[in-house]
Parts: structure tokens; C-alpha cells; sequence
């Protein structure tokens, strides 16, 4: 769920675009209820055009200037006849979308709202009958642009990788069904539709296939000790797309170690992460959320000593790198992008490059970013390699241990470095293994010398020794 300051961070993006688009409409204040049904037509429709996962409609800023001026229009009190205006516009759009509204406070003085819209799926999305589209700066009803008719029905029918039907049907969600429940989100087989797992014809897609337990996909991981490429750490995640993601998530934060650095012309040292936050997070998001599936090769995420290399297949999709570092992106995913937000790991759409950047501002090494024929590739710099660190700091990453143990257990290592705390179930989840499996490679490090407990099992902590 959108925080607010999330959703002040969205808009501004959103002002940023030199024109008001096809999937985009600002508006001063109120305009009539049959206008925002017609509105919420026409933008589905354009985002749907544009390969935009939501089209959006934003009250209180002006629609030339893109200032932020504020409104007094209150959805909540809005009716049509005896009827709330949600509720009207929801029973007028067919077919169902799920628009969201929500209210910003941009200011102390000046409040915004908001309509997120998802793009049409399948089919032009309707209200009251009628479908509508944007041209230029007017809104049109659809039938009478021919042209632009034909080309939202190529981009509805263009049957992309993530909408073609998956060659497996047999699917199992186990591991969706338990992350969605995790995190109070609603998921069962009535949910297949809404988050456009199914084909035209009720089968499940590939988007489906790689949400299941059976997803074929696999990402790659690797520590190397030196630029020879001498593997300290080698690992395959397979699983459900939404699994391998959080997992992902763990290992890299595993290896994003800190050190206590002075910055600047300050004279107090400053823990500093080796890959500062959110950059990480925010690049393995987008690698996971961009990739081109029909491309046969793997995502790869490398850790070297100075740097770590995300390698996501397919180049820039409809775009340039310009366009991309200002926050303008074509989906090749849209579907995917969709559920990836309905499930928190996106908030503000193609930021994340962005992001990444600003993390990166108060340091002289800067991300590169580098787009080829098959693959997007960015290379995050370690800020704390060949920087001289005082012998006082631990070091986070032993070599002995990086020398001695598998990933798995390696991996154990590292989680207790960061959270002594932790627990086996904890632990099972960051190595994608059974509490079993966690319990023996647990009692191998305690024979080994590399751990021990401290207190005990239930209020206890882990001390690791090397």
C-alpha cells in the first residue's frame, strides 16, 4: 500500500511529463460524475495503448502548468442519485478494473486525489456502453478514431510472452497462496482474472506459469573472490517468481556488508553500506519485474570485490536511456509489473534507476548503466573498496569462512552476523530449505567451530566465531 509520501513522490513524477498523455489527465478541481466515468475509459484505453500498466487521473493540479494548487473535491461525499460515486463509476466500468482512489495531502495547505486506473486487458475498457479514448488533449469516444481502434486492438490482442498461453496447465500457487497470506493479501482462484493470469480462453499464461511452483525459470547468483573468477559462493534460485524474488532480496542483503567510514569533512565515522540503500533492492526489483522471458538466458546478479553486475535479459523495451533516467518507461511486462505492486515490491514506477542514482549522490563512484541487443546490464560500485577502513572495524565477511563453506552454509553465517536473533524458520526462509536442512547445516558449523549459542534455545542468541 501506497504511503502518502509514496504517492507525493508518484505525482511529482508524474508532473514531470511535458504533456498530459494518453494515460495521463490532470484536472483543477471537480468536473461532472460522467466525466470521470468517460475519464476512467479513455485512460485505460491509452495506458493500455502506451504498454502502461495504470493510467492515472489527478485532481488538484493544473492541467498546463502541472502546479500543484490543491482541491476541494471529496469523492467520498459525491452521488449519483442514491448512490456513492465509487460505487456508480465501479458498476458503470466494464469491464471490471479495479480502479483505487486516493487521497493526498501534497501539503499542509493543498490536497490532491487521485485514480489509479489499470490498463485495459483483453478488451477496451467501457463505461456506460461506450468506450472512450484520448486524443490529444480531448477525450473521444473510440469509434470514431478508426485508427487509434485498430491500434488498441493490436496492443489487446499482441500476444505477449507474459499473456501467451503457458504450455503447462497442471500449475500448483502454494508458495503465492502463503506470501499473499503473509502479507494480508487476498489470493484464491478467483484472483486468476483479476491479476491476469488467464489467456482469453480461461487457460492459465505464462504470467500464471511464472507465479506457479512449477515457474522453469531460474536466476543465478554468484560471490567471487577476485576479478579471476574464483567462486566464493554459487547458487541457483528456482521456484514461484514472487519466492525467488524475496529470496534474492535476502542473499544480496546478505552481502551488502557496512564499514565505519569518516564522509566528507566530518570527523566522526559514519557506518557506511558497501552499496547504499535502496540501490540494491531497487535494481533486483527491476531485473526481476523488465526481463525479457522469451530471451533464453538468465538473470545474474554477481558480487565482486569492487562491484556487483545485475544482468537482466532483453535491452531497452520501447524506450531510451534518457527517457529511463528521467522516470519515462514502456513495460515489456505490464502484467507482470501489476502484480509485482499489488504484492509492495513496486511503489512508484520507473524510479528505480532514479533511486538508485540519488543513493548514490553523496559518493565519487557512480552506478553505470548499459543497454546491448539481449541484455540491460548495471554495475553498482562498492564505495567502501580500496578505502581505507581502521583496524578497530570488523570486518563483516570472513574469508576463511567464504573459503571453507557452502553457500547455504555461508549464507547461515552471514544472517547470524546481521541478526543474532535470528530464528530456524527465519533461516529457512533466506536459504530456500527445510527447517531440517537449517538444523543440520546449524549443527556442522557448531562442530566446526564457526557458531555457538548463547543462552538458551528460546531466548538465546547466535555468536559466530569466525
Amino acid at each position: 500500500m501506497y504511503s502518502n509520501q509514496d504517492l507525493i513522490e508518484l505525482v511529482d513524477i508524474l508532473r514531470a511529463e511535458e504533456t498530459e498523455t494518453e494515460w495521463l489527465e490532470f484536472k483543477s478541481n471537480h468536473v461532472s460524475n460522467q466525466d470521470i466515468g468517460e475519464y476512467i475509459s479513455a485512460l485505460s484505453n491509452g495506458a493500455a495503448l502506451k504498454g502502461r500498466p495504470f493510467g492515472y487521473l489527478i485532481f488538484g493540479v493544473d492541467d498546463k502548468t502541472h502546479e500543484v494548487i490543491g482541491t476541494t473535491f471529496d469523492y467520498r461525499k459525491q452521488k449519483q442519485g442514491n448512490e456513492d460515486l465509487e460505487n456508480w463509476l465501479k458498476r458503470l466500468t466494464d469491464p471490471k478494473i479495479g480502479f483505487m482512489i486516493y487521497e493526498i495531502q501534497y501539503s499542509a495547505l493543498k490536497r490532491l486525489v487521485m485514480f489509479e486506473i489499470p490498463a485495459a486487458f483483453n478488451q477496451p475498457t467501457r463505461f456506460a456502453g461506450r468506450e472512450y479514448v484520448r486524443i490529444g488533449s480531448y477525450r473521444q469516444d473510440l469509434i470514431k478514431h478508426p485508427d487509434t481502434e485498430k491500434q488498441l486492438w493490436y496492443a489487446l490482442n499482441r500476444v505477449s510472452y507474459e499473456q501467451s498461453t503457458s504450455s503447462l496447465q497442471n500449475l500448483h500457487f502454494k508458495t503465492l497462496t502463503l506470501i499473499a497470506s503473509s502479507r494480508g493479501i487476498d489470493f484464491s482462484e478467483e484472483k486468476f482474472a483479476t491479476l491476469r493470469m488467464l489467456d482469453t480462453n480461461g487457460k492459465f499464461n505464462n504470467l500464471a506459469l511464472l507465479l506457479s511452483d512449477e515457474n522453469p525459470l531460474i536466476v543465478k547468483f554468484a560471490v567471487y573472490k577476485n576479478d579471476k573468477m574464483d567462486f566464493a559462493v554459487k547458487k541457483e534460485f528456482t521456484g514461484s517468481w514472487i519466492a525467488m524474488l524475496d529470496q534474492v532480496l535476502e542473499y544480496v542483503n546478505l552481502y551488502n556488508d557496512t564499514s565505519a567510514r569518516v564522509i566528507g569533512n566530518s570527523a566522526t565515522r559514519t557506518e557506511v553500506q558497501s552499496y547504499p540503500d535502496p540501490s540494491l533492492r531497487e535494481i533486483v526489483v527491476n531485473a526481476f519485474a523488465h526481463f525479457d522471458a522469451s530471451f533464453p538466458s538468465d538473470i545474474k546478479i554477481e558480487f565482486y570485490p569492487d562491484r556487483v553486475e545485475i544482468a537482466s535479459p532483453g535491452a531497452l523495451y520501447r524506450t531510451t536511456m534518457k527517457e529511463v533516467l528521467s522516470g519515462r518507461q514502456s513495460f515489456r511486462n505490464p502484467n507482470l509489473v501489476y502484480v509485482l505492486n499489488k504484492f509492495n515490491y513496486i511503489e512508484n514506477y520507473a524510479t528505480g534507476l532514479k533511486k538508485t542514482l540519488a543513493a548514490y549522490a553523496p559518493y565519487d563512484k557512480k552506478p553505470k548503466y548499459e543497454s546491448t541487443d539481449h541484455f540491460f546490464v548495471v554495475t553498482l560500485p562498492n564505495v567502501n573498496y580500496d578505502v581505507h577502513v581502521p583496524d578497530t572495524v570488523p570486518v563483516n565477511v570472513s574469508d576463511t569462512v567464504l573459503d571453507k563453506l557452502d553457500a547455504d552454509s555461508e549464507a547461515i553465517i552471514q544472517a547470524m552476523r546481521k541478526e543474532p536473533n535470528v530464528t530456524r524458520q527465519r533461516l529457512a526462509q533466506i536459504i530456500g530449505k527445510t527447517t531440517k536442512t537449517v538444523g543440520r547445516k546449524i549443527a556442522e558449523l557448531k562442530e566446526k567451530g564457526y557458531i555457538e549459542r548463547v543462552g538458551s534455545d528460546k531466548s538465546g542468541s547466535w555468536k559466530v566465531l569466525r
